[in-house]
């Protein structure tokens, strides 16, 4: 709102005392719109989605897999990792190349399933418009009895187990399990 507020007379020419007008803005109705700007931005932008992973508690009771469909995952004290199929010979791996190792392997594992072949042939045969990322993958991933088991030393870094984890997230294996990692005692020879 605009207000006259008195002014010092001035003279001039004419006769009577001329009064020079001052308007004051209001910055009211300006403040209340900065505001209201402020609070429609803070509710409708999305700063940083939430970034969790999800765990599906197996069945109550134990569940039986084949050994030769487990894949474990060894994070030493060092921070260093290493990959074990079944009974195979523990190998290290880099962390960045556990996901197109464990797509390779997820890939092998739906091949010795009962109709895996038939799948895969079906699966690698879609046209390269379709999203081979949806329902395709949704089937694979129920075709594959792959389960991974993340073994994880006391003293290791949290950082590295979260590395490992994105990476067993990135190739969408709903079937893995963190386990305590358990020193290895060696035998005394008893008697002498």
């Amino acid at each position: 709102m605009a207000g006259a507020e008195g002014a010092a007379p001035t003279r001039g020419k004419g006769k009577g005392v001329k009064r020079r007008v001052r308007f004051i803005n209001d910055l009211t109705p300006m403040v209340d719109i900065a505001f209201l700007l402020v609070i429609f931005f803070m509710t409708t932008t999305v700063f940083r989605e939430p970034q969790a992973i999800e765990v599906s508690l197996p069945p109550k009771g134990t569940v039986l897999t084949a050994q030769s469909n487990v894949i474990t995952i060894f994070i030493d004290s060092l921070g260093q990792t290493t990959k074990q199929l079944s009974d195979e010979k523990p190998a290290t791996i880099p962390i960045d190349s556990i996901e197109p190792y464990l797509r390779a392997e997820e890939q092998s594992n739906v091949e010795k399933q009962p109709g895996g072949p038939e799948f895969l042939a079906q699966f690698n045969a879609m046209s390269p418009g379709r999203s081979k990322d949806s329902l395709s993958r949704f089937i694979l991933r129920r075709v594959s009895k792959l389960v991974i088991l993340v073994d994880v030393h006391p003293k290791s870094l949290y950082q590295q187990l979260v590395n490992v984890m994105d990476q067993v997230q990135a190739v969408g294996i709903t079937r893995f399990s963190i386990i305590p990692h358990e020193e290895k005692k060696a035998e005394t020879p008893k008697g002498g």
